[in-house]
């Protein structure tokens, strides 16, 4: 049933309420009785059926518990206006009573009211203390109940014992007013905020409000000063009209949306384009989208605990709700699609890394092969004079002839010196230790080749220094350059280390001459004997 016609039959229910009470006063009491308990049984019904309405409708909110507390105390106002005014109403103490606790419900639907609008202005997340408005509610109610002990709302003006608060027999007093203040004062409240909140959000809400407030003035002023001065049958009492009319002010609220709803929840799944379904705790379809949800019983069942795969590109999920169940499926084939391109790309990328590794590997090795051509560059650089030295030696030296033993001597000598200076380029500064044996052994393998042209030598003392490499290169060369140069006067020979160089003492035919070197040479010479120190370091012990 669509909510135009909620709304028809509604007001036709009601306005046969109202028929029913205009006939409550014709001349034949079994019609009137029969009236009356059909314009209760309507406006109640209507009432629950509102009621069950909004609890269906509102999402479960603070507004909607007061709404409901509301119309609750709306049906005991419709009940104990029945019991004021239909069955006690000649007895003294419960006619008395029934007069007082008519007060309570006028006095709590207003606080209930205000409490409403005010949780509509903040909505449901934000936190309030609107529910102290049934103190003052509560205790304006309380002293009502307990006029008798200090007589401030009704004043009687005959004994206790015969006070009923029938008319004419009671004075009004100060707290009357005050219960009539805080209702209007407390609606007033409510419906400002009301006004306020659908200002801000729809001008319609505004125009529809306020339409509704001047209707239920009017109905109260029609029914005060022309049907109830004039003694007509009237269709609805004040009370009434003050509960349906706050119904519909609410209704309003909530079809404007100042009250949050599911209303129209057929429709809006209709027109949904993904395939939902919500059902019954039977698994009965209450509601469902213009895209089935096409499952069996056992695949909802089952997606209740765990999404189950409909086929390769869907998903069925489900999970509970207040009163039932809710079903989707989910369309995963642009996620399979993505999962796809994505393994694609990563074994590309594995790929890709693969070469890369590869490539890297490479360039390593040939970083490493060039940085062993440019050593062997440098050594072969280095070595090539005496090389060929080597080679001229050997060319022109002929077996058997005279000059051909001190010719093999002389390249033993040199190949000694290349063997050790390659070793020596091949260390660098970084891979020298701090102390060394390596110009020493370099000394001792030179020393030792001399044997092969007749010469005794050796490398005598400390096996160990502490010279750089550029220092090690230069005395090692200068060494070199001074052997080459006394090989042909020298008989004997002995070299050392220093802590700044080398010192040499050879036996030698006459003084030899010194060639020509990197490094400073000290001499001295001695009936046969020279003796040398070539210095690596300076006085002040820089390199």
């Amino acid at each position: 049933m669509t909510q135009q016609k909620r709304t028809g039959l509604f007001l036709s229910v009601l306005l046969l309420a109202g028929v029913c009470n205009v006939f409550t006063r014709t001349k034949i009491p079994f019609l009137n009785t029969l009236m009356f308990c059909l314009n209760f049984l309507l406006c109640a019904g209507l009432l629950l059926y509102w009621m069950q309405s909004v609890r269906a409708r509102l999402l479960p909110t603070k507004a909607r518990g007061y709404i409901v507390a509301a119309v609750v105390l709306m049906l005991g106002y419709l009940i104990l206006r029945i019991f004021k005014y239909r069955i006690v109403s000649d007895a003294v103490i419960p006619a008395r009573y029934a007069v007082y606790a008519y007060w309570m419900p006028q006095l709590l639907i207003p606080a209930l009211f205000c409490m409403t609008c005010i949780r509509v202005r903040r909505g449901d997340q934000e936190r309030g203390n609107e529910a102290l408005l049934l103190i003052p509610a509560c205790l304006l109610a309380l002293l009502v109940l307990i006029n008798d002990l200090h007589r401030l709302v009704y004043r009687p003006a005959v004994e206790l014992t015969r006070f009923r608060v029938a008319t004419g027999s009671y004075s009004l007093g100060p707290g009357f007013f005050l219960l009539y203040v805080w209702m209007v004062l407390a609606s007033a409240c409510g419906i400002i905020l009301l006004l306020r909140e659908a200002g801000r959000r729809v001008v319609r809400a505004v125009l529809s409000l306020l339409g509704m407030i001047l209707l239920w003035l009017a109905l109260v002023l029609l029914c005060i000063l022309v049907f109830e001065r004039r003694n007509l049958p009237c269709p609805f009492h004040v009370p009434e009209i003050h509960i349906f009319c706050m119904l519909g002010f609410i209704e309003l609220c909530i079809r404007n949306r100042l009250i949050p709803s599911n209303d129209n929840y057929a429709g809006f799944f209709s027109l949904l384009d993904l395939p939902v379904l919500i059902t019954s705790r039977a698994l009965t379809p209450v509601y469902a989208s213009s895209l089935p949800v096409e499952a069996t019983r056992e695949q909802l069942t089952d997606s209740l605990s765990a999404p189950v795969a409909l086929n390769g590109d869907e998903r069925l999920s489900g999970m509970e709700l207040r009163a039932g169940y809710a079903f989707w499926v989910e369309d995963e084939s642009a996620l399979h699609r993505e999962r796809r391109r994505l393994a694609e790309a990563a074994e590309l990328l594995s790929e890709e890394n693969d070469l890369i590794a590869v490539e890297n590997k490479l360039k390593e090795k040939q970083a490493q092969l060039e940085a062993q051509n440019r050593v062997y560059d440098r050594i072969a650089a280095a070595l090539y004079p005496t090389q060929a030295r080597v080679e001229a030696l050997l060319a022109a030296a002929a077996p058997g002839t005279e000059g051909f033993q001190s010719a093999l001597a002389l390249c033993c000598v040199l190949n000694a010196y290349s063997k050790r200076k390659s070793n020596l380029l091949l260390l660098s500064e970084e891979t020298l230790p701090k102390r060394n044996r390596e110009l020493f052994l370099a000394l001792q393998e030179s020393a030792s080749a001399l044997k092969y042209c007749g010469v005794k030598a050796a490398a005598v003392g400390g096996e160990y220094s502490a010279l750089p490499l550029s220092a090690v290169h230069a005395l090692y060369d200068a060494f070199e350059a001074v052997l080459e140069t006394w090989l042909p006067r020298m008989k004997r020979m002995t070299v050392s280390l220093t802590d700044d160089g080398l010192r040499l003492a050879a036996e030698t035919e006459g003084e030899p001459p010194l060639p020509e070197t990197v490094l400073p040479v000290e001499r001295r010479w001695d009936e046969g004997y020279t003796f040398l120190r070539i210095r690596a370091r300076t006085g002040d012990g820089a390199v």
